[in-house]
């Protein structure tokens, strides 16, 4: 009786083992989805929406404690809870989030807030100086927490997930060089959403998930990085050279093995990028927060960052 009770338990347990493996398998993952017309793509909302926005009055709930930036968990008028962050990563993150959305790759929905009040904060660590005692606060990225889009317990890196040797996940890199991304290392700042996209259809969504280390400039450990300051953005490289076979990129950050993309992989991204219009990048910026100059600079740097890469390709293409 005991062995025929182990022959079942054992059986049971394969099949349990059999059928994860194979929804493993079957369950469909996805980087990108073509974003196109971009040209018609609103970078004033992104992924949100104006009636999905921010509703004020703000109630405090929890400070956060993880992470190296100030933030807390704020419940709105409409019941829905958000995760705030503070600090230069606020304008940072929210245009990085708008430009990595319009050009097809997966964001978590975020806004800019310039100013308002969370009630009911208390006892705070480092958000104390950025929520003042009668609640005020200044300059808040307001991350939804939407419970359609949860995060898995696993995350991925650059270096190890389904994507390897694509088009796609060359265009990520491309595009997290532009933006001046230095702060991706291994599976930390990047997250994995199960979705249902039709009922007992889940799909697997990639993304990074952490964009507030850009705009400024790019540095590994120990370095003299910064974010969103203009000049340093400015300042940064963004293709080192380029042969028939591949492109090479002046990634500088935690993350290893950025630096090359193939010809034909930049070059397709390339022609996605090549849609972005000025009017879509100034609006990505100015709903950030950005001044006038940051609104001019960052868009006009980004803007160069594309003809140096369609140059890039059209160079290497005609030898």
């Amino acid at each position: 009786m005991r062995m025929l009770r182990h022959r079942l338990l054992y059986a049971a347990g394969f099949t349990l083992l059999v059928a994860s493996a194979v929804n493993a398998q079957t369950v469909p993952v996805r980087l990108w989805q073509d974003p196109r017309p971009i040209a018609s793509r609103d970078l004033r909302w992104g992924s949100g929406a104006p009636d999905r926005a921010p509703l004020p009055p703000f109630v405090f709930v929890e400070e956060t404690t993880t992470g190296t930036q100030p933030k807390v968990v704020a419940k709105d008028a409409a019941g829905v809870l958000w995760d705030v962050k503070f600090g230069p990563e606020a304008h940072a993150e929210v245009a990085a989030n708008r430009i990595v959305w319009a050009l097809g790759y997966f964001v978590e929905e975020m806004y800019f807030l310039p100013g308002g009040a969370i009630t009911g904060a208390s006892d705070l660590g480092r958000a104390a100086n950025h929520i003042a005692a009668d609640g005020m606060f200044f300059k808040a990225r307001f991350r939804r927490r939407d419970p359609a889009l949860p995060r898995m317990e696993k995350a991925w890196s650059f270096n190890a997930n389904p994507f390897l040797g694509t088009r796609e996940l060359s265009g990520l890199k491309i595009l997290m060089t532009m933006i001046g991304n230095w702060d991706i290392e291994g599976d930390r700042n990047n997250a994995i959403h199960e979705v249902a996209t039709a009922p007992g259809a889940p799909e697997r969504r990639y993304l990074v998930s952490d964009l507030g280390g850009t705009f400024g400039r790019m540095g590994a450990r120990h370095t003299n990085h910064s974010k969103w300051q203009l000049a340093d953005y400015q300042g940064e490289g963004f293709i080192d050279k380029s042969d028939d076979d591949q492109i090479e990129l002046d990634y500088d950050g935690l993350e290893w093995n950025m630096q090359v993309v193939p010809r034909e992989h930049a070059q397709w991204f390339a022609e996605v990028a090549g849609e972005l219009t000025d009017a879509q990048l100034r609006h990505a910026f100015e709903t950030a927060g950005a001044t006038p100059e940051e609104v001019h600079g960052f868009s006009s740097v980004f803007m160069r960052r594309v003809e140096a890469l369609k140059a890039a390709t059209r160079a290497t293409a005609s030898r």
